[in-house]
C-alpha cells in the first residue's frame, strides 16, 4: 500500500504549493509558476487538449485520476483504472511517469492505496493548508510552518490565489520548495 504524506518532515524552512485539476488555464499561471516549485497534480479529462499549457509551467506533473471521482467507497478495479490511466497519460503527454497520488477530494481507502502502489506511485499525498478566493485557509494556527503542504487550484482567482501564497511564504519566512524532492 503506498502510503499517506499530509505534510513534508523537515527541519529546513521548506513549504510545499501544489496545485489541482487543471480545468481553467489562466495564461497568468504561466508567468508566475514559471519557478518550478509548484507541483501539478492533474487530471487527463482537462489536460488530454492542451499538454502544452502544462509543460510551459515548468513544474512536475503527479497523478489526479483520470475523470476526478471521489474514490472512497469504490471498488478496487474502478480506482486502479483511473489512477493507472492518468498516469499512463501523463507519461505520453509529458515524457514522465508520475510518482505522486492526489485523491480527489482528499477521500481514499485502502483500495486507493492498493491501486496506487499498483500504478507505481509511492505516495497518496493530502495538506494541510488550502488557498480559495485568495485567502489562506489554515488547519492549524494561522502561519504556514516547515513542511506543510498547500492546497491550490488551477480556477480563475489563480493571480489572487498564488499571491495570497507568496504573500503568506514571505510572511512566515519560508521558500517554496518542490515535493517531489522530498518525496522520491
Amino acid at each position: 500500500m503506498a502510503p499517506v504524506v499530509r505534510r513534508i518532515p523537515t527541519d529546513k524552512p521548506y513549504v510545499f504549493l501544489t496545485i489541482d485539476d487543471g480545468e481553467i488555464k489562466d495564461p497568468a499561471a504561466v508567468e508566475l509558476a514559471k519557478r518550478g516549485w509548484p507541483t501539478l497534480f492533474l487530471n487527463e479529462k482537462y489536460f488530454k487538449d492542451d499538454a502544452a499549457y502544462f509543460t510551459s509551467l515548468n513544474a512536475p506533473v503527479e497523478d489526479h485520476t483520470v475523470d476526478h471521482p471521489n474514490l472512497r467507497g469504490k471498488p478496487y478495479e474502478f480506482q486502479r483504472e483511473e489512477i493507472c490511466d492518468d498516469a499512463d497519460a501523463e507519461q505520453r503527454a509529458f515524457g514522465v511517469r508520475p510518482t505522486l497520488f492526489r485523491p480527489p477530494f482528499g477521500n481514499y481507502d485502502d483500495n486507493t492505496r492498493r491501486a496506487a502502489a499498483a500504478c507505481g506511485l509511492k505516495a497518496v499525498v493530502l495538506w494541510d493548508e488550502t488557498i480559495n478566493n485568495g485567502a489562506m485557509q489554515f488547519q492549524v494556527g494561522h502561519h504556514l510552518r516547515p513542511g506543510d503542504i498547500v492546497l491550490m487550484h488551477f480556477r480563475k482567482t489563480f493571480t489572487e490565489d498564488y499571491q495570497a501564497f507568496l504573500d503568506q511564504v514571505k510572511a512566515d519566512g519560508l521558500t517554496p520548495a518542490r515535493l517531489p524532492d522530498f518525496l522520491s
